[in-house]
Formats: structure tokens, sequence, C-alpha cells
């Protein structure tokens, strides 16, 4: 697995997740057990037992994936933030075109940590689609991303220094 990065916030998120997955596996045996138990010689033929083997795969399989994550995770530093190109840590202002319709509107996100996205804060991993897409572009630029509903457009306006510079919306 590739080296990813995170915030500090974002190490301990994935710490947590990993530590209630495994909460939840402990569980989730105790009761397969159970139904394994009740069930007798036809346990095979029991789907409670079958779901909750299905459910103990899903499971092992976020566990694994939390360990890698966690394993090869490099905390970053926004500071200082770039106001050239687009990396992580940085805020940059944005027009969305669509393609189809014309509609655009204007968007400013920060560029946080690997499954950091948090639309309320406009937080936006760099590993999210848009986020890939931006990444490297300076001031200027424009980049297109067939979305679900249609090509979008994306005009990089502005790269700034910290949420203090950003003008508000009018």
């Amino acid at each position: 697995m590739p080296k990813i990065y995170v915030s500090e916030n974002g190490l301990n998120k994935l710490k947590r997740n990993l530590v209630e997955t495994n909460q939840n596996l402990v569980s989730l045996r105790s009761e397969k057990a159970l139904a394994y138990v009740a069930a007798g010689d036809n346990w095979h033929d029991n789907p409670y037992f079958n779901k909750l083997e299905q459910d103990e795969q899903r499971l092992v399989k976020k566990i694994t994936a939390f360990q890698g994550e966690i394993s090869n995770a490099e905390i970053y530093n926004p500071e200082p933030r770039n106001t050239e190109r687009v990396r992580l840590g940085s805020i940059v202002r944005l027009i969305s075109r669509n393609k189809q319709n014309g509609k655009e509107s204007t968007e400013t996100w920060e560029i946080v940590g690997f499954g950091e996205t948090d639309v309320s804060k406009n937080h936006l991993a760099y590993n999210a689609p848009l986020g890939v897409v931006l990444l490297g572009l300076q001031q200027g630029d424009i980049k297109e991303l067939a979305m679900p509903h249609g090509t979008m457009e994306y005009e990089i306006v502005e790269l700034y220094p910290n949420w203090e510079a950003v003008p508000l919306k009018t």
C-alpha cells in the first residue's frame, strides 16, 4: 500500500475506527458462537449464522484496511500553505461549471488528508476525485472531470495562505 497523508486528527480517527471495529468483531464472534451452538448439527442451514459469517468477513477486511492505512500513514503539516500550486494543505477558490447546462458556482476548499473530506468544513481530501483533479493546478488553470451528472469544468481562481485571507461570500 502506498504512503497516505493524514492530519493528526485523521490518524487518531483511523485508530479509533480500528479499535471500534475490533470491538464489533469480538462481539459478533460471540454472537456467532451462540448461533452455532443453538443450531446444533444444522448450522450450515442456519441463515442467521451464515449472515454472521459474512459480517465477520466484512469486519476482518475493514480491520485489515485500517491497519494498512495506519501503518502507511504519514502526518502532514499544512503550514506554510502553498499559494503557487494546489497541494496538500492548500486553500483554493475555484469556479465549477457544468458543461451540459452551463450552471456554475464558486467554491472554496481546503485540501486535507486521506479520507478526511468534510463538506460542512469545506475540507476536501486529496484522494477524493475532485481533490485528485485539483492537485498541481495553479491560478488560472482549468481542468475537466467526468461526473455522473455530466462533465464538470473547474477553474482555479485563487490560492490563500490561510482561512482569514478568504473573502466572505457576498
